[in-house]
């Protein structure tokens, strides 16, 4: 085992990897394009939902969606909310 510390060593494989030979450029065809694009809009489509779910979720719904649930725990209609002096004034 050697006595270098681990950034030494670091130092050692990043430098010997500056030096390294580039490998050979391949052109890509048509079907590794296809796949790519198709790869991309995939991830993309996932995001997407990912945070449609989240906006979703924290949405209050419509005036009649939230009449309705008001009523069911027990507090007053929503136009009786909206119109009732706030108890700061």
């Amino acid at each position: 085992m050697s006595s270098d510390s681990y950034a030494e060593s670091l130092s050692g494989v990043l430098k010997s990897a500056r030096n390294a030979p580039l490998p050979a450029k391949e052109e890509p065809d048509a079907r590794d394009e296809i796949l790519r694009a198709a790869a991309l809009v995939a991830v993309l489509s996932m995001i997407e939902t990912a945070e449609g779910h989240s906006r979703i979720a924290r949405d209050l719904g419509s005036a009649w969606t939230r009449d309705h649930r008001r009523i069911r725990m027990g507090y007053s209609n929503l136009m009786r909310a909206r119109n009732r002096r706030a108890t700061w004034r």
